[in-house]
């Protein structure tokens, strides 16, 4: 190959690498959550209070994750609650009453790099996935169980993930839940200016390459297929952040999974939700031994 030939074909390889490198930052830089809420670190309280206790579970690549533990129900099942992207564990103990009346006890946490966490270079659903098995795998060495999962947007997806290869999960739940990554993806590049798709499926390809996942194995449509466990899916009808087609889609993948629609309720919409609790609740109840 003539030098100049191989030179062209090096600088055209540094280039791509400068661009791939220069794209990847600013994926993780947008994607950076931006606000933080510490308050399931606070201290006091205790396993049986109505505020619970805090507790630090460890987690992959040597962090730990900011959870509060309620124990009102000895021996009884224990609901793993999972927040939404950029939300935190405080978003969600608005479920702590409801679930304590309905015989639960319960575990809400902050996934790595949300509320009082620890920080992690990035976030993605297949570590909310990690960061949920992190604190299973903690209530079963203290012989807690058996576990059902509630998730809410990338949190569904996450409790879906993991009940997908978990087969000891007893129920989920799953909020909001958006059907397959890439829409999602593809949606938020256009509203940051980036519609032409080939440059959409390149970033969508670099960002299965940073988090170490392709889309399709871990799309709620296609990781609900995996499930044994009973499965109930919620979603606002008035959801403009993930539009409810999306639960439509994975519940169609899933023809013996229930959706049950709440009419004029949003995605972060927490009143909404409250008012449905007890029939997402009662379904609950009604698969999970114990």
């Amino acid at each position: 190959m003539p030098v100049t030939v191989a030179g062209s074909v090096v600088a055209g390889l540094l280039g791509a690498a400068v661009v791939v490198g220069a794209a990847r930052t600013w994926l993780i830089r947008a994607f950076r959550i931006q606000e933080r809420d510490p308050r399931l670190a606070a201290p006091g309280g205790s396993e049986t209070a109505p505020e619970g206790v805090a507790a630090r579970v460890p987690t992959r690549r040597n962090r730990t994750l900011a959870a509060r533990v309620f124990l009102p129900h000895p021996g009884r099942p224990v609901a793993v609650v999972v927040h939404g992207w950029g939300a935190g564990g405080a978003d969600m103990l608005v479920l702590t009453e409801p679930l304590r009346r309905a015989g639960f006890n319960a575990v809400i946490f902050d996934a790595r790099a949300h509320g009082a966490s620890d920080d992690e270079s990035f976030a993605s659903l297949p570590r909310f996935a990690e960061d949920t098995e992190a604190v299973m795998d903690w209530l079963a060495a203290r012989g807690l169980g058996p576990v059902a999962l509630i998730g809410h947007s990338v949190g569904a997806g996450a409790v879906l993930l993991v009940a997908s290869r978990r087969p000891e999960v007893a129920a989920v739940v799953a909020l909001s839940p958006f059907s397959h990554p890439r829409p999602i993806m593809n949606t938020w590049l256009a509203a940051h200016g980036i519609r032409w798709r080939p440059v959409q499926d390149a970033l969508n390809r670099l960002v299965e390459l940073s988090i170490g996942h392709r889309f399709d194995t871990i799309a709620p449509v296609n990781t609900i297929k995996a499930i044994t466990a009973p499965v109930l899916i919620v979603h606002g009808t008035a959801d403009q952040t993930v539009p409810p087609w999306h639960a439509e889609a994975v519940a169609a993948a899933r023809p013996d999974v229930p959706l049950m629609r709440l009419p004029g309720v949003g995605h972060d919409d927490t009143p909404g939700f409250t008012r449905h609790l007890d029939a997402v609740l009662g379904w609950l109840k009604g698969v999970v031994p114990g």
